[in-house]
This record gives C-alpha cells, structure tokens and sequence, in this order.
C-alpha cells in the first residue's frame, strides 16, 4: 500500500500540467502502483477566497473518494477563514493545505494559531507547504520566497495533538530543524523535494522513519520520482512501510 501525502489537483496558473484532473490523476495512480493520495485544489494558492477552490475539489473527487483524500486550501489571514474551515470539514474534508508564503502570514503569526487550535477540535491534519517550486523558476512578476521553516517546532510542541506535515522542504531544510523534529512525534516531514542519491536513508538516519510520510508533490512533479527515492534506499520493511502509509493511516484512524 502506497499514500501520498502531497498531491494537488485543478488549475496550475503558470503552466499546463498534465493529470492535474481526477480521472487522469487517479490513472497516474494506477499506473504508479500508488493506492491513495491526499489531494488540495491549485487554485487555492492564488485566490482571494478560498472557499470555491475547495468546493470544485469537493465535488469534483466526488467519483473516487475510496481513491482521492480531499485536503482543504485555507487562508487564515482571510477574514472569515473560520467559514471556509467548517465547510470543508463538514465537506469531508480531513487535512488542510497552508500555504502562508502566498498568503502573507508567518508561522508565529496569531492567525495561524487560531487555525491550530480550529485543527486541534475537529482533529484534522495540517500540512504547511514551504515552497510549490523552486524559486529560481518563479515567474518573474510573481517571485515568492520559501516559508521560513524555523518556527515549526514550536508550532508543533504547542499543539501537539495536531499531526503538522512540511511540505515541499528541502533536505537542508531539514537538517536545520533535525532536532526539533526527533522531539515533536506530531511533526513530519514528506520526501518530494529531498536532493541527492540516498536522501531517504540518510534521512531515516538522521530523524528517523516514524517522522517521514511518502510525497510526491504530483502532478507538479512527476510521481515517478518520489517512488525511485524509495527504491534506491536501503531500509528494512517496517521502515519503509512507515513512509509509504502506515504514519499516515494512523491520522486517518485519528481523524
């Protein structure tokens, strides 16, 4: 079994993606050999609102929820934002995407620990995305810096009944926080933007399997990739079966 936990569906701004529609995504899946896949809108990163990015996801994974696990776009920088969270949960909804670089806010900002504690009472994952690509091919009218990936830690230790997945975080990235994520059982990292031969085993090495869940950052990237990660790297059967679901099922028996 095989969830990936960093995967998007809809309308990319910047470029014609393809498979970034269900049918076609779920396809990919099956051609990938990948069971589930934790799926937000595109279009929630650009619009002001949010709410109807999330309800064409609602409704357009409609046919294949035993397949596509909806993720709600949220901005909690955006008036009203307690509306858009409740609806998406009472839509089924049981993770929600951030992405603070795009919606101007930091990680130690109050509105993001008013969203942490709404998480908290509906027992919801949280996935906070630091990038959704490499800078260095940002549009040149549209360049937005990473999220400043420091203040996780706390995040996490003052809610530590939140599962928190970072997002699209490079291997440095990580290594900065190695500690802080050894610590916080509630916080993990995904492997879709890990760089270099080895990268998951060292990483296991160096945080341990229990903190890392299987991503693809599809069909942005291709979901191939992320699965190459996992075979090239030397790691016993109860490791790799962590990464590939069973840390991620265990939010979905939480939820």
């Amino acid at each position: 079994m095989i969830i990936d936990c960093n995967a998007h569906l809809g309308h990319w701004p910047f470029r014609h993606l393809e498979n970034s529609q269900p049918d076609d995504f779920v396809a990919l899946m099956d051609r990938c050999g990948v069971t589930q896949a934790c799926v937000a809108p595109f279009q929630g990163l650009l619009y002001g609102d949010v709410r109807p990015a999330n309800d064409w996801l609602i409704e357009a994974i409609a046919p294949h929820r035993d397949r596509l696990i909806p993720h709600a776009a949220i901005n909690p920088n955006f008036p009203d934002w307690e509306r858009d969270f409740g609806e998406a949960v009472d839509g089924g909804c049981v993770g929600v995407r951030l992405y603070p670089n795009y919606h101007s806010y930091e990680l130690g900002d109050g509105c993001l620990t008013d969203l942490m504690a709404a998480a908290k009472e509906h027992s919801v994952t949280v996935s906070i995305h630091l990038r959704m690509y490499d800078e260095r091919l940002h549009h040149p009218r549209c360049m937005v810096p990473p999220v400043a990936v420091t203040e996780a830690g706390a995040v996490a230790l003052k809610f530590p009944e939140v599962s928190i997945v970072l997002c699209n975080i490079k291997t440095a990235e990580i290594m900065g926080i190695a500690e802080d994520i050894r610590s916080l059982p509630n916080l993990y990292v995904e492997i879709s933007n890990l760089e270099g031969t080895g990268g998951v085993e060292k990483l296991v090495a160096e945080i341990g399997a229990a903190s890392i869940v299987f991503g693809t950052h599809a069909p942005y990237q291709y979901m191939d990739a992320a699965l190459l990660k996992m075979k090239e790297a030397v790691l016993s059967e109860e490791d790799s079966a962590a990464i590939f679901y069973k840390n991620a099922q265990a939010w979905m028996t939480a939820a």
